[in-house]
């Protein structure tokens, strides 16, 4: 006996074994129960979603003599068992990819004023009618509208944008939806458990995950995995019917992209394309391993949605841990934009390997969100820096040390030069207050005055000008008097000279 595929073995003949499409089979079951049955229905979805398959149960229904408490064909009256035939007239399909001219709908007009042989109605099942012409739109427009009270329309399409909108305002119109990963995973357990076959649960999920919302696409992947093996199916036995990237070697890209490590990231890709994978299919791992970590660094209960091994997913969490959400994001953004750019590249693994150095160091990252996304940290660490000066009562002193990390670290990313890095090096780690509007920095024999003034006046540029004011500098100077004497007149251009006041170690002031 020839081996029946899984998806056309567990097509649903009933509404109540309808997946995911609640909102369509309510309206549907009050449709046939009320017997409000109109004249043109419109299902329009992904594929895989149950569009066909609906029209046909709903077909059945209409006509059977005593539909079930849920409106679904009862399959045991006269009617139903007519219908079950494959000789049926009542109930016909047209596939409008091959039957898409003027002529074929032409044909179908002259059949619909026929009457049903053993039904209350006829019903014409048109699946993808967006291929029909527009000649032929135009040809069924008339009967569409105004059909023989016996004939039921049921389109079916994939691409519901191409109908034109005097095909659409003639019909009732049902979206179906795709499928969350969770509901497609109940359901191939289901479907696994009559089989009597073994599986690990996280091979269930990573065929769901496969199956993009679509019960078919699903079922079809379900039985690629069920031929690849005949004992357990496992986790690594998807993975390889998928042609996907071993899990150990993909957290082991990311972690070198995580790590801003670029020789690593590069040696890990050249290793697992020399194996023959997909450059496609390993960009598309990395964005879900991406993924996975949005999920651990935001949810308590990540693996509850994840469904991942305990080892994989400890060491997600553990690299998750590494960074944030921000660069998650834009490293997502980046593997998953590579897509397009593979479908025009020549050369699709120097466009990924391209990609790879990016992500591991975003500040070469050219994009405008990115862009505007480093900025905006900027922006915070300038804010933070500012909360810092707004809070202060007036006879309060505030230890700026943390406030000058701050600069420092803004200094650095805003690659500012080599020497004004120095200035800020050497200041940040001098003892700092601010009060009143005073600013005080004790500076040792190891710095020097222009050091000050070049980092100041870099502070006095970004910061001070947009935030707040200094009113006073004081600069304690512990240093022999003549090198003091010598570098006041640098801290004096910088400010209004009856602003600062330079003192030595003995608080005499020093300004002449």
């Amino acid at each position: 006996m020839a081996y029946t595929s899984l998806y056309r073995k567990y097509r649903p003949d009933s509404f109540d074994k309808m997946l995911g499409q609640k909102h369509v089979v309510k309206t549907l079951s009050n449709a046939v129960l009320g017997g409000k049955i109109s004249h043109a229905y419109l299902f329009t979805g992904t594929r895989g979603t149950g569009k066909t398959t609906t029209a046909k149960i709903f077909a059945r229904a209409i006509n059977c003599e005593k539909p079930l408490a849920d409106g679904s064909p009862c399959g045991v009256c006269e009617v139903c068992k007519a219908l079950a035939s494959a000789n049926n007239m009542d109930i016909l399909e047209m596939d409008a990819a091959s039957n898409n001219s003027v002529d074929d709908i032409r044909d179908l007009i002259e059949k619909v004023k026929y009457v049903p042989v053993s039904c209350k109605y006829k019903v014409y099942i048109i699946d993808e009618v967006h291929m029909l012409t527009m000649q032929a739109f135009n040809a069924l427009l008339k009967t569409l509208e105004e059909p023989p009270a016996h004939t039921v329309f049921i389109l079916a399409t994939t691409e519901v944008h191409k109908l034109p909108q005097t095909i659409l305002s003639r019909c009732m119109r049902f979206d179906f939806r795709l499928l969350s990963t969770a509901e497609l995973s109940t359901y191939l357990t289901k479907i696994l458990d009559k089989e009597g076959r073994e599986y690990q649960i996280e091979a269930v999920r990573a065929i769901a995950e496969a199956g993009d919302g679509s019960v078919r696409d699903m079922l079809s992947v379900a039985d690629m995995c069920l031929s690849y093996t005949n004992d357990r199916l496992t986790y690594d036995d998807v993975l390889e019917v998928l042609g996907a990237s071993s899990p150990k070697t993909v957290v082991e890209l990311c972690s070198a992209i995580i790590s801003h490590d670029p020789k690593s990231a590069l040696e890990v890709t050249d290793k697992i394309l020399s194996l023959g994978k997909s450059v496609g299919l390993l960009a598309r791992d990395v964005a879900k391993t991406m993924r996975s970590m949005l999920y651990i660094l935001n949810c308590s209960n990540a693996n509850r949605f994840l469904s991942l091994p305990k080892d994989l997913f400890e060491a997600l969490s553990e690299l998750a841990d590494k960074t944030d959400n921000d660069a998650l994001v834009r490293i997502i953004e980046i593997f998953v934009n590579i897509e397009n750019q593979l479908r025009a590249s020549s050369s699709p693994t120097v466009t990924f390997e391209t990609c790879v150095v990016k992500a591991c160091d975003l500040t070469i990252d050219l994009d405008q969100d990115a862009v505007l996304r480093r900025l905006k940290d900027v922006e915070a660490k300038v804010r933070t820096i500012a909360s810092h000066f707004g809070d202060i009562d007036e006879n309060l002193k505030l230890d700026l040390g943390e406030v000058w990390g701050y600069l420092l670290n803004t200094v650095r990313a805003s690659s500012t030069s080599q020497q004004a890095y120095a200035c800020a090096a050497a200041i940040a780690t001098s003892d700092l207050s601010f009060a009143d509007g005073a600013l005080t920095i004790n500076v040792d024999n190891e710095k020097s005055l222009p050091a000050i003034k070049q980092y100041l006046q870099l502070f006095e540029n970004t910061v001070k000008k947009r935030y707040f004011e200094i009113t006073a500098l004081k600069i304690n100077y512990f240093n022999k008097e003549e090198a003091l004497n010598k570098d006041i007149k640098t801290v004096q251009n910088l400010f209004d000279e009856d602003m600062v006041n330079v003192t030595d170690s003995s608080g005499k002031s020093n300004i002449k």
